[in-house]
């Protein structure tokens, strides 16, 4: 069979249209998870070295310039939906409901794998590369080692998961565009605000962001590579068109 006979043998066995947009996600996913692989080296490499980054001081010098006590006081509430407490409390709130409302029984375990993980991470990165803050602040949370920032990857993981849950539902379209553009806002204001509360670096920020983003994109890619196995329905889809072939 020539590659003509082949691609229209291909083409009658499988909806493209329902092919195309995953198809279009998994790539996202995979050059997204490059580029955060790619950027977490290259600023490791430069902490690990202890080079300076330019952004970091044109960036913390500019908040600096244009802090005042509202600002101050808004960024204090945004930082704490960052902080270990109010993480751990979100997650509980969610295992809940993916186990009472919605009976998800792998969304719970993946869920909690992205959490833990996270966590793990960073103990694990912030011993090793023992970057000092730029400034101490205990009542910010703003305590021992600084890259990667713990608020920016907790944050990103947490929201980050919520916002995957919330994007794969077919009702509410607009709810669900404004609860989505509500929460990335929040994990990008959570990461300002370390930054402009002097108790992390911009890198740090940028950083928890990279390995946020790769360990999330892990678990939610792991998480639907589970559910088409458990599917029994795709499983022999798929099992008879290998077999139909051979």
């Amino acid at each position: 069979m020539n590659l003509k006979e082949e691609a229209r043998y291909w083409k009658k066995q499988i909806d493209i249209s329902k092919i195309w947009a995953p198809g279009l996600l998994i790539l996202a996913g995979i050059g997204l998870m490059i580029t955060a692989t790619v950027l977490f080296l290259e600023l490791a490499e430069d902490v690990w070295e202890q080079e300076k980054f330019t952004f970091d001081s044109v960036i913390m010098d500019y908040l600096q310039s244009i802090e005042n006590g509202t600002l101050t006081n808004v960024f204090k509430i945004i930082t704490e939906t960052g902080s270990v407490w109010w993480i751990t409390a979100a997650s509980c709130f969610t295992v809940l409901f993916l186990w009472l409302k919605k009976w998800d029984v792998l969304g719970v375990l993946f869920f909690t794998l992205a959490i833990a993980g996270g966590g793990i991470f960073i103990f694990v990165l912030k011993y090793f590369f023992q970057r000092e803050r730029p400034s101490l602040a205990p009542e910010y949370d703003g305590s021992g080692y600084s890259f990667p920032s713990g608020h920016a990857l907790g944050s990103f993981i947490l929201y980050g998961f919520i916002i995957y849950l919330i994007a794969r539902e077919k009702r509410f379209l607009k709810w669900r565009l404004f609860t989505v553009s509500l929460l990335a806002l929040l994990i990008i204001s959570v990461g300002l605000s370390r930054v402009y509360l002097q108790v992390h670096f911009p890198s740090d920020i940028l950083a928890g962001y990279a390995v946020g983003s790769i360990w999330l994109i892990c678990c939610i890619f792991s998480m639907e590579m589970m559910k088409v196995y458990r599917d029994k329905d795709k499983r022999a889809y798929l099992s008879d068109l290998i077999h139909h072939r051979k």
